[in-house]
């Protein structure tokens, strides 16, 4: 063996070492990316889990309540005070005391210690004829991210059909998907019918 074919091997060794490191950080990088791409369903189904089972510690865990209390403080002024009134003697002071009260009672009721009541007022009661499933409750559920960071989950209530669906949107917290926003089901808003400023077609007579 000559000794330009002794020199050979070394380097490729060395190319052989180096493509197997790159594998190991493509294949590495492929399994982080799937195991946080699989992380908000995975988290989703803890909580439906909890709620299934009523198991309040879990779904606290899961629950950013100060983010989760501003986002309902919106959600309900808004319903409730609407847009502002040309005839409104005090807009100012009524909207300041409406939210104030709104506050105060989301503040009291969105709370901890009071998440099993929550849950029951928002979850229809299970029929003992048609007992819901855990994969019964999932599979209506519509679910997508929005950023690479914000997972949102949305379905339609038993009940509220004709309302907008019940819309949870979970972001990560110290390494945890946790749920920073609910909108709660809402009528929804009738489509505006648009007007036309043509003439009215005549009906066609026959002669």
């Amino acid at each position: 063996m000559s000794y330009l074919s002794r020199m050979e091997i070394p380097d490729s060794v060395a190319a052989l070492r180096r493509q197997q490191a790159r594998w190991v950080c493509v294949g590495t990088l492929a399994a982080a990316t799937s195991l946080y791409a699989a992380s908000p369903f995975f988290t989703l189904w803890s909580i439906t889990s909890a709620i299934r089972t009523h198991d309040m510690g879990s779904l606290n865990t899961c629950l950013k309540w100060e983010s989760v209390r501003n986002g309902l403080k919106t959600q309900a002024v808004d319903s409730l005070i609407g847009p502002p009134h040309a005839d409104d003697e005090l807009p100012e002071f009524g909207a300041s005391f409406a939210s104030s009260a709104v506050s105060n009672a989301i503040d009291e009721e969105v709370r901890p210690d009071k998440l099993g009541m929550l849950v029951d007022h928002l979850m229809p009661q299970e029929q003992p004829s048609t007992p819901q499933t855990l994969f019964g409750l999932m599979r209506h559920v519509h679910m997508h991210f929005t950023h690479p960071g914000v997972f949102e989950a949305s379905v339609i209530m038993p009940g509220h059909e004709n309302e907008t669906p019940l819309r949870l949107q979970m972001r990560i917290h110290a390494f945890q998907w946790k749920i920073h926003h609910i909108d709660l089901p809402a009528p929804r808003h009738a489509p505006l019918v648009e007007a036309s400023a043509g003439p009215v077609p005549q009906p066609v007579t026959q002669p």
